[in-house]
C-alpha cells in the first residue's frame, strides 16, 4: 500500500472517530440534561492551537492573568476550548467550583496533569497524586499541621529570621527592593520548619556550600518543573543532565535530615531536643519510618511553603507602597494593639481587623495562585454554565479526560460579588463584604484545601507587624504603577517590591 492511500485511510478513521465519539457525548449531555458551555472563538476547532498559542502569546507578555479575565468578559462566567483529545473548561462560577473541590471531589483529580513534571524532582506526594495515595499523604501532612498552638510554637523561632530581613532594610530612605528578601525570608523559615535548621540565606555569611549547592538546584529544578508541566510530556525540552543532577541534589539534601531526624527521636537528650520545638520531618517521622515518603511529603510541603509566603509579602507592600493612607491607618492601628508589649500570637494578630482586611485584599487582588486546574477521572457533570450565553443554570456533560481551569484572579474580581470597584485595593470593604461561598479561595477549598493556611497568614501577619512596628512611612520607588505578572508555578510581580522606608 502507498503511503497516500494509507494516510487517507487513517485521516478517515481518525474522524469517524472523532465523529463518533462527539455523537456518543452529546447523547450522554442529552440523557443527564445538560447544555454545552458557550465556545470560544477558534480558527482552529480540531487541535485548539490558536487558542493554545493565545494563552502563550499572554503567558509570553506577561500577561496571563489579565488575558483570562478578558476572556470571561466576552464569552460569560463559564466557557469551553475543544481540541482533537478533549475539552477544556473554563470558569469562575463558585457553584462549579464547590462541585469540583468538595461535593463531586472523587470525580476530579491533579494526577494526570502533575505528576509527569513534579515527580522526578519532588516525588510522589500530597501536590501531585489522587485516590488512595493522595489520601495517604493529606493523613500525614493535615496531622502534623493540626497540632495544637503549631503557629505561636512556629513564631518564635520566625521572629529570629524577620529581625535579620528588618536589618537589611536600608534605615535611610534609599529604594530596596522587598522581593527578594521576602523570599530568603520565606526560604529560611521553612527550612527551619522543615528539618529543624535554617539555610540562614538573610545571613549569608553564615551559607555552607552544602545549603548554597542545595539552594542552586532547588531553584534550577523548580525552574525546569514549571516548564515540564507546561509543556507535553513528548516533548524533549526538558530531558537534560542538569535537571536530574538537581534532583539528586535535592534529594540528597533532605535525605540528610530525615535520617538526623530519626537518630534524633531515639535520642532526644543526647541531640537536646525541646518538646516545644516543632520540626515537620520529625512529626511525620513519628507516623512513619519510611524515609523516601517522609522525603516526598517534606519536598511536596516545601515547595509551596517557601514560596506562598515571599509572594504575598511582596504582593502586601506593593501595594501598601502605592496606598500610603492604608500603611498610616494599618500602622497606627498595629502600634495601638502592640502597646502593652505582649507578644504577638496567632490570636492577638487575628485581633488586629485592620491588618486581616489588607491581608484578605492583597489575596483578593493577586492571589499567590492565579488559576488552578483540575481533570475528569471519570465521566461527570458541572451544576451551571450550559447555555449560550453561559450564565445559564443547565448542567454541563464533562467525559473523562476533560479539563476545567479556574481563574481565581478573575474570580476575585468578579463585581457582581465584590463590588463594581473589584479591581481596586481597598481594604475597607472587608468591613461589610461578606463573600459567597465559593467565591474567595486564596487557599483553595474542600479536602485539597492548604494544610499550612493558618502557619502562611500567621508568618505574613507577624512580618507586617514587624516590619511597620520600626517604619513610620513607605513610599513607592517602581515607575510602572501596575502590578505586571510572571507566572511560575505561582504569580509573583515581576518588578518586585521597591520601596522606600522612613524609620
Amino acid at each position: 500500500m502507498s503511503v497516500v492511500p494509507l494516510l487517507a485511510t487513517l485521516l478517515f478513521l481518525s474522524a469517524f472517530h472523532r465523529i463518533s465519539k462527539s455523537r456518543a457525548r452529546q447523547k450522554a449531555a442529552r440523557d443527564r440534561g445538560c447544555l454545552p458551555a458557550p465556545s470560544a472563538k477558534q480558527r482552529d476547532p480540531i487541535f485548539g492551537l490558536d487558542f493554545m498559542l493565545q494563552l502563550l502569546q499572554a503567558l509570553r507578555k506577561h500577561q496571563r492573568n489579565v488575558s483570562m479575565k478578558s476572556l470571561f468578559a466576552t464569552y460569560g462566567h463559564t466557557f469551553q476550548v475543544r481540541s482533537w483529545s478533549r475539552t477544556t473548561i473554563f470558569t469562575v462560577e463558585p457553584k462549579n467550583l464547590q462541585s469540583i473541590l468538595t461535593t463531586d471531589f472523587t470525580s476530579w483529580g491533579v494526577q494526570p496533569l502533575r505528576l509527569f513534571a513534579f515527580e522526578p524532582f519532588v516525588g510522589k506526594g500530597i501536590m501531585c497524586s489522587d485516590g488512595v495515595f493522595w489520601e495517604h499523604s493529606r493523613a500525614l501532612i493535615k496531622r502534623a499541621f493540626t497540632r495544637t498552638q503549631i503557629a505561636d510554637i512556629h513564631l518564635s523561632a520566625f521572629d529570629t529570621h524577620v529581625n535579620r530581613l528588618i536589618d537589611m532594610i536600608p534605615a535611610d530612605p534609599s529604594t530596596v527592593d522587598l522581593q527578594p528578601l521576602f523570599a530568603k525570608l520565606a526560604l529560611d523559615s521553612s527550612t527551619e520548619f522543615l528539618f529543624g535548621e535554617s539555610v540562614k540565606s538573610l545571613a549569608p555569611n553564615t551559607v555552607s556550600d552544602r545549603d548554597r549547592d542545595f539552594l542552586e538546584a532547588y531553584n534550577y529544578g523548580q525552574k525546569i518543573v514549571g516548564r515540564r508541566f507546561q509543556l507535553p510530556q513528548w516533548n524533549i525540552l526538558t530531558w537534560e543532565r542538569r535537571f536530574w543532577e538537581s534532583c539528586k541534589i535535592a534529594h540528597a539534601f533532605v535525605d540528610r535530615y530525615v535520617a538526623m531526624g530519626l537518630h534524633e527521636l531515639h535520642n532526644p537528650k543526647s541531640w537536646g531536643l525541646s518538646p516545644e520545638r516543632f520540626i515537620l520531618s520529625h512529626e511525620l517521622l513519628r507516623q512513619t519510618k519510611d524515609v523516601k515518603d517522609v522525603r516526598n511529603q517534606l519536598m511536596n510541603v516545601f515547595l509551596p511553603a517557601h514560596e506562598a509566603t515571599g509572594v504575598a509579602l511582596t504582593n502586601v507592600f506593593f501595594q501598601l507602597a502605592r496606598h500610603p493612607m492604608v500603611y498610616a491607618q494599618l500602622r497606627k492601628e498595629i502600634l495601638d494593639a502592640g502597646g502593652d508589649g505582649s507578644p504577638w500570637t496567632f490570636e492577638r494578630l487575628k485581633g488586629v481587623q485592620y491588618l486581616q482586611h489588607v491581608i484578605s485584599e492583597t489575596f483578593r487582588l493577586n492571589p499567590t495562585i492565579g488559576t488552578t486546574i483540575r481533570v475528569a477521572l471519570c465521566n461527570t457533570t458541572l451544576p451551571v454554565g450550559g447555555g449560550k450565553d453561559g450564565s445559564s443554570k443547565a448542567p454541563i456533560y464533562v467525559e473523562k479526560g476533560d479539563v476545567v481551569t479556574v481563574s481565581l484572579y478573575a474570580l476575585h474580581r468578579r463585581k457582581d460579588l465584590f463590588g463594581e470597584d473589584a479591581d481596586a485595593f481597598r481594604p475597607e470593604r472587608w468591613e461589610t463584604l461578606r463573600p459567597p461561598p465559593w467565591s474567595y479561595l486564596p487557599f483553595g477549598g474542600g479536602p485539597r484545601v492548604c494544610p499550612g493556611q493558618n502557619l502562611a497568614l500567621t508568618e505574613v501577619a507577624y512580618t507586617i507587624v514587624k516590619v511597620l512596628q520600626v517604619f513610620k512611612t513607605i513610599e513607592n520607588r517602581d515607575p510602572i504603577y501596575e502590578f505586571m505578572e510572571v507566572y511560575k508555578l505561582t504569580t509573583d510581580s515581576k518588578n518586585g517590591a521597591k520601596v522606600a522606608f522612613t524609620r
